[in-house]
């Protein structure tokens, strides 16, 4: 584990740096976080001025004990000097490492570009933020305390995992955040003598996570089960949770609420038909409105056998009941096409069913053989089947399913 710490030009005065139950009494921060944390190495971003304020003076200190680096780094004065800055934090850090940093020191806006960079070293180089330290001398000049700002780096995980919820309605890292805070919560042992203890994040955590598989892989029996298991949890005890342990999630918790529980419905499976076929048709619309057209295509294929399965009275679930209801489907399309077929007493239009069943599956077939044949249907095209034409054509179809 590596220590990345900033030294500025200031007068740094002598004085009892605190964390927890210990002190180190030094004029450098960065020395008591080496006794607090024992790194391995330590790299120090200085400028051309600190370097000849501090230098060899922290050299001397430290360098006996732990191999230390000096990092140049320019004063930051500029929109090019920023980047130079970013770029030799990035740099200094090895992919797949450890690393704490502290910021007390840092001046200007290297405090935001520390946060930053250690976010996208989370991301694109598989680092491990193991903390992120301010030494607050301001607030006590004789005892001054350590601060922990490492939930500043979660706050900007929270940002990337809701911008991906708002985008694509997935909430799988949402849910992984929430998991992961009552297990850190336990296994760090600070249920000790905690007013508040988490006891439904994980368990929220989990569901989202399962519905946003479920609406990824297109299991919509699973999505309403799931969907309606999060209407259990207690609100206020979650309501006090997420106010107490994950601040960032209360300001989505009820955006998440309306868009995932407009699926609920308990034992899918046994449910009245026509729920479950509403329900599938909210879905539908979902998709298209986030865009997702491959889920889209799939979905509505067998929406329609399944409306034409409850029209006719038969078990919707049943593999050869829906296979005779698209072997109608299926001699109502192509050359030798037969409009005459029982289904179609169900609909407005039997060549309306014939051009929208054949349209269908002819995308999802594309879709499905990922253009393994010799002509394809272009991805623009398919995604505006799905925008402007396939809910449309669905409703005027089956007016009574389309919720």
């Amino acid at each position: 584990m590596q220590l990345i710490t900033f030294i500025g030009t200031g007068r740094y005065e002598t004085t009892l740096y605190t964390w927890q139950n210990k002190q180190v009494e030094t004029p450098y921060v960065v020395e008591a976080l080496c006794e607090f944390f024992q790194p391995e190495q330590v790299k120090v971003f200085v400028t051309l001025e600190a370097r000849e304020h501090h230098w060899e003076n922290l050299s001397n200190r430290l360098s006996e004990r732990i191999p230390l680096t000096m990092v140049p780094i320019p004063s930051g004065k500029s929109e090019t000097e920023i980047w130079e800055i970013f770029d030799a934090v990035v740099s200094a850090v090895e992919p797949g490492s450890k690393v704490l940093f502290d910021i007390t020191h840092a001046f200007r806006s290297l405090p935001l570009l520390v946060l930053l960079a250690g976010a996208f070293l989370q991301k694109a180089r598989n680092v491990e933020i193991k903390g992120v330290y301010y030494g607050a001398f301001e607030v006590n000049r004789l005892a001054p305390p350590i601060f922990d700002l490492t939930p500043a780096i979660k706050l900007l995980d929270w940002l990337t995992a809701t911008d991906k919820f708002l985008a694509t309605g997935s909430s799988l890292e949402l849910g992984q955040l929430l998991s992961t805070i009552q297990q850190d919560f336990y296994r760090q042992g600070k249920q000790k003598g905690a007013e508040i203890k988490p006891k439904q994040l994980r368990q929220l955590g989990d569901r989202i996570q399962a519905i946003s598989r479920s609406l990824e892989l297109i299991r919509p029996l699973d999505l309403m089960e799931e969907a309606a298991e999060i209407e259990k949890i207690p609100a206020e005890q979650l309501k006090t949770e997420l106010g107490a342990f994950a601040k960032p999630f209360e300001l989505l918790v009820e955006r998440i609420q309306q868009d995932y529980g407009q699926f609920a419905l308990p034992n899918s499976r046994q449910a009245a038909p026509d729920d479950v076929l509403q329900k599938k048709f909210l879905l539908l619309r979902w998709y298209v409105k986030k865009e997702l057209g491959t889920q889209a295509i799939l979905l509505a294929r067998e929406w329609v056998v399944s409306a034409l399965c409850i029209a006719e009275g038969i078990d919707y679930l049943d593999k050869s009941q829906r296979g005779e209801v698209e072997k109608q489907l299926g001699q109502m399309t192509g050359a030798n096409s037969n409009l005459d077929q029982p289904i179609v007493s169900h609909v407005s239009s039997a060549q309306e069913l014939s051009a929208t069943w054949s349209k269908l599956t002819e995308y999802r077939n594309d879709i499905a053989h990922t253009q393994m044949r010799p002509t394809s249907i272009s991805a623009s095209k398919l995604q505006d089947y799905v925008n402007n034409e396939l809910i449309p054509k669905l409703t005027s179809l089956f007016p009574q399913f389309a919720a």
